[in-house]
């Protein structure tokens, strides 16, 4: 990660007003026909849920203003795309999973399940502060 001149890039104008906005965030809603999905999660057995993460991440990854974020009024450029979820953990209650992206679903799956588990048990969130983190409100559940 790097900090980038922000009149160097797309987000000039977007950098200006997320600073002067008093809970900066961006929020996108999109209605998906997922059907597709859930029949791949149930021929390959894989969760519905990974999957939907993981196209998330795939879309916000060939996107090059996802790598960019305003940290502590600077803007900052990162290498890599992490995408998050919610996870129900053994206390009943959720904790908080950053899933490193990988274009290979299969390594993609893999880190998944491996974070997932280990928050589940462990209730403690899982955060990834070197890449770039893309917000969603999924929630895994085991």
């Amino acid at each position: 990660m790097r900090e980038v001149n922000p009149c160097d890039t797309t987000r000039a104008y977007a950098f200006d007003m997320w600073m002067k906005a008093p809970m900066p965030m961006v929020t996108l809603f999109k209605t998906l026909d997922v059907s597709r999905l859930v029949r791949i999660s149930r021929r390959r057995g894989l969760k519905f849920n990974m999957l939907m993460v993981w196209c998330i991440g795939k879309a916000a990854s060939q996107v090059k203003e996802f790598y960019m974020l305003p940290v502590d009024g600077k803007l900052i450029q990162y290498d890599s795309i992490a995408v998050n979820t919610i996870v129900a953990n053994s206390r009943g209650e959720v904790s908080s999973c950053d899933i490193p992206f990988s274009s290979d679903l299969l390594v993609f799956n893999d880190d998944y399940l491996r974070l997932t588990g280990q928050v589940a048990e462990s209730c403690s969130n899982h955060d990834i502060t070197d890449s770039m983190v893309v917000g969603t409100s999924a929630l895994a559940s085991f």
